[in-house]
């Protein structure tokens, strides 16, 4: 008989073997040093597992895991007083500002005035180009896509394997040149004429 399999050791040291099958495992076992050390060290672990006491689930143990999963969402209240906090700290921030810089209270709203609108021109352009980039990509892709599937038809009849590779990677590189090309153009705008 071959040497015993784990889970053959556990049933024989739990009873679950038929007789014919614990005579055969006792044979070996009686014959087999490394068998016999394996089923000592396996009964050695069902004792031990067996004096463990049991451990038993708090009852509120599912309710405390789903609280941490799914915290309680914020109270209207709450919600107010964040709101009021933030607005009470961005009031203090401006006196703060207004006290620092040593301006009238008029000068301090003109400029954050002129911040702004300098922010939100600068914000549109960049959205107007973003948005045109986009536009752009969204109609490229499509006609590259159909074109580098007819052309990678047409070289796969012509051209052995490792020349196609050698093309593909160089493809590869050229889509990068070309992205970061569109990237530059995007970045630094159009020059006027």
């Amino acid at each position: 008989m071959s040497c015993l399999r784990i889970d053959q050791i556990y049933r024989y040291l739990e009873g679950d073997l038929s007789s014919a099958e614990i005579r055969q495992a006792q044979e070996h076992i009686s014959s087999c040093v490394k068998c016999k050390n394996a089923v000592e060290e396996r009964r050695l672990l069902l004792k031990a597992s067996q004096s463990l006491p049991v451990w038993t689930i708090p009852s509120d143990f599912t309710q405390r895991v789903m609280e941490r999963i799914f915290p309680q969402k914020a109270s209207l209240r709450e919600w107010f007083a964040t709101a009021a906090i933030g607005i009470f700290s961005a009031v203090l921030a401006f006196f703060a500002v207004y006290l620092l810089s040593g301006q009238n209270l008029a000068h301090l709203f003109i400029n954050l005035n002129r911040m702004a609108l300098d922010f939100l021109k600068n914000f549109i352009v960049v959205l107007v180009k973003a948005g045109k980039l986009i536009s752009i990509v969204i109609d490229i892709i499509p006609k590259i896509g159909s074109l580098l599937v007819k052309g990678l038809a047409i070289l796969t009849s012509i051209i052995s394997p490792e020349l196609q590779i050698i093309l593909i990677v160089l493809t590869v590189i050229l889509s990068a040149l070309l992205l970061y090309g569109a990237k530059r153009k995007f970045l630094t705008g159009e020059k006027a004429r």
